[in-house]
């Protein structure tokens, strides 16, 4: 290969990653998207290169700009895909009763999140029937790593090394807000691991309070959170570890279902137990990411119809 066509193949790569980190921004920012500027800005790019960068992603359905704002928001192409990624991911499918339950045995919001990257991903939220209802993340929001309960979950179910190298990551996207300084989150992280369950702020004013248990994968990392919020009043004296009790039971009801998935199955379920001497990393129970599957789901269902393959 000519040094050439290297160049020009890691050129691309580059490409690639800038517009994906782009698309993350967006992703993370507020529901009323940003501006450009802020987005070359956050992403180190100068402004020319990021418009045509972004110019790509609406071309291709994966960003939208506001006609009104001139603000950058996600493109539908996106909702496209991650719906068709849900479709092949059981977890989720389980967690949404255990969502039900909690709410209805509660009153309280239940939601899951996903890790992905440096960041934890809400994919379900179920709302309680406390009459002042509090919704800390949207469907398909992200937070960093330490941020709220769940985010402080995954960051004490980390190794110390791991921890640290995601909150020094982390730590311009954590800045000024309170209680996510350094300091607030060690000892944030320490109790957690003491106690089993994470419980922090979900908002700067803290006037929503969220609880946390951590969900790993087959290998023992954590991948995913099952969590509880409400005002801070909901959380008042033995209640929280009643709570905790409440969500263990439904990690450990979670285990036992993706358990019952037949071994031929299993591979779509991306579910493993514990592992042995995971002791102070939270509730033990399901979760690794949804990974790319280069057949898609039309492509799966045809084929099925056509007698070829396993059915579900």
């Amino acid at each position: 290969m000519t040094e050439g066509m290297t160049g020009k193949r890691a050129g691309g790569a580059q490409t690639v990653d800038r517009a994906l980190g782009l698309l993350r921004l967006i992703a993370a920012g507020p529901v009323g998207g940003l501006r450009l500027s802020d987005l070359a800005a956050q992403a180190g790019l100068d402004a020319a290169t990021a418009h045509r960068l972004l110019a790509s992603l609406i071309r291709n359905g994966f960003a939208d700009q506001d006609a009104a704002s001139r603000r950058y928001v996600l493109g539908l192409e996106v909702f496209s895909i991650a719906a068709a990624a849900s479709n092949r991911f059981d977890l989720v499918a389980v967690a949404r009763a255990a969502l039900q339950r909690l709410s209805a045995a509660t009153g309280d919001t239940a939601m899951l999140c996903l890790r992905s990257g440096l960041d934890v991903v809400c994919v379900d939220v179920e709302t309680g029937s406390f009459p002042i209802r509090t919704l800390p993340m949207d469907m398909g929001s992200r937070r960093p790593i330490g941020a709220g309960a769940s985010g402080i979950a995954v960051l004490a179910a980390l190794p110390p090394f791991e921890a640290a190298r995601v909150l020094e990551r982390n730590a311009p996207r954590l800045a000024g807000v309170p209680g996510q300084d350094p300091d607030s989150l060690r000892v944030a992280v320490e109790s957690c691991r003491a106690a089993g369950y994470a419980l922090g702020a979900e908002e700067p004013q803290g006037r929503i309070l969220g609880l946390a248990v951590t969900l790993h994968d087959r290998r023992g990392w954590p991948q995913s959170t099952l969590s509880l919020s409400g005002i801070p009043e909901r959380f008042a004296g033995a209640r929280a570890a009643e709570l905790a009790a409440i969500l263990a039971t439904e990690a450990r009801a979670i285990e036992e279902t993706m358990r019952r998935i037949p071994d031929a199955e299993r591979h779509n379920a991306h579910w493993s137990p514990r592992r042995p001497g995971a002791a102070g990393r939270g509730v033990a129970a399901a979760g690794d990411m949804p990974h790319h599957d280069p057949e898609s789901a039309p492509r799966r269902r045809s084929r099925r119809a056509a007698g070829e393959g396993g059915t579900r």
